[in-house]
């Protein structure tokens, strides 16, 4: 028999937490849902959308009789809303998880304030969206992802068990991981990345202020450095917690990474041509070598450009065929910096599945279609 949860509790009626509800039903793996927010257009989305079949502004209302509780909010309220949880009569043999970006220091605090009579699991599904809110809520959003669990060494068997197979039911693809282990490896293919990304936009958003100049950049970084540099729009709050949370381990990769750029320098300093273009190399292989279909910590990117001739009524031809066949479309655009893409039009989609639809709907009506990997 497989394993079902009686009434799971989502905290966060946001995009993750939405769509974990979702799946959760999709794929009967509770019997009833329950949310808690405190945005009350949330709570009356939820509901009224089907997403849970009811929602509470406070934690103490919703928790009762609970065997599944999610917290899908950011790491540092989560701390502080375990805390309270932990005041709250519970059943026993509750499982509790979240969904934040770092776990070290929320599995801690799960530790630390929770009782032995319920089971704490750390967790944070690779996934995610340009858009967010309840509203952008999807049943797929966990199909093929990376679900990171960290259980504490002694955690129960049993539990962990049964909250794994009910991930692998929703088509997550669950890791086992300490929360160290965790923290150590996405604060370097997430974390810092974004940090760096932050500050090259941040030197290029100075340097456009400049009187002569200034418009060039903007008008030149319409290409491949928005691209470089797309993980720079993320949530500002919830990306202070994020690094403030993993703050130990960033710093360490930060220093690393300023002895690599001194290292650097150095090279155009002496005018080193074959280690400068080691070092090109080196990068180009691993970034190569890395599997095009995963996804990983850092959000997923799905577009396609597209070669086409400049004629009015050609983007709306490209939507109505989206529609036509039912393919969710995000966004359409014209690529004025072209120096490492084929084609005139961006396309980008919601998900790989759209993509590879959408793509070949328009190979199919005679467009000549180039995949951005």
């Amino acid at each position: 028999m497989e394993p079902k949860f009686q009434k799971a509790v989502i905290v966060g009626c946001g995009l993750i937490g939405g769509s974990l509800a979702l799946a959760l039903r999709e794929h009967d793996c509770v019997e009833r849902l329950t949310a808690v927010d405190p945005d009350g257009a949330a709570r009356d989305h939820a509901v009224k959308a089907e997403v849970v079949d009811e929602a509470y502004e406070e934690l103490a209302d919703a928790v009762e009789g609970a065997d599944l509780i999610v917290f899908a909010t950011p790491v540092r309220q989560t701390c502080a809303m375990l805390r309270e949880l932990a005041t709250l009569p519970l059943r026993d043999g509750c499982i509790i998880t979240d969904v934040g970006s770092t776990k070290e220091e929320i599995c801690t605090e799960a530790r630390r304030v929770l009782p032995s009579s319920l089971h704490f699991i750390g967790g944070h599904p690779m996934a995610g969206s340009e858009k967010s809110g309840v509203q952008a809520a999807s049943v797929r959003l966990f199909e093929n992802a990376i679900y990171v669990l960290t259980p504490f060494v002694d955690t129960d068997e049993v539990a962990l068990y049964k909250l794994s197979e009910v991930l692998k039911r929703i088509k997550a693809q669950v890791l086992v991981l300490s929360p160290e282990t965790h923290d150590r490896v996405v604060a370097a293919i997430s974390h810092v990345p974004h940090v760096i990304a932050a500050q090259l936009v941040d030197q290029v958003a100075t340097l456009s202020t400049q009187d002569d100049e200034g418009k060039l950049y903007t008008k030149l970084a319409a290409g491949g450095f928005r691209d470089v540099t797309r993980i720079a729009s993320g949530n500002p709050a919830m990306w202070r917690d994020i690094v403030l949370s993993n703050k130990m381990v960033i710093r360490e990769l930060l220093d690393d990474w300023k002895a690599s750029i001194d290292q650097f320098m150095t090279m155009l300093s002496e005018e080193s041509g074959h280690e400068v273009e080691h070092f090109f190399q080196r990068a180009a292989q691993f970034r190569d070598a890395l599997p095009a279909k995963s996804r990983g910590a850092v959000r997923s990117v799905y577009e396609i450009s597209l070669d086409v001739v400049d004629q009015p009524g050609v983007i709306g031809t490209i939507g109505t065929l989206m529609g036509m066949h039912q393919i969710n479309l995000n966004s359409v655009s014209l690529l004025e910096s072209r120096e490492d893409d084929n084609g005139q039009l961006l396309i980008s989609f919601i998900s790989r599945r759209d993509m590879e639809a959408g793509a070949r709907v328009l190979l199919v009506n005679g467009f000549k279609v180039y995949f951005r990997e």
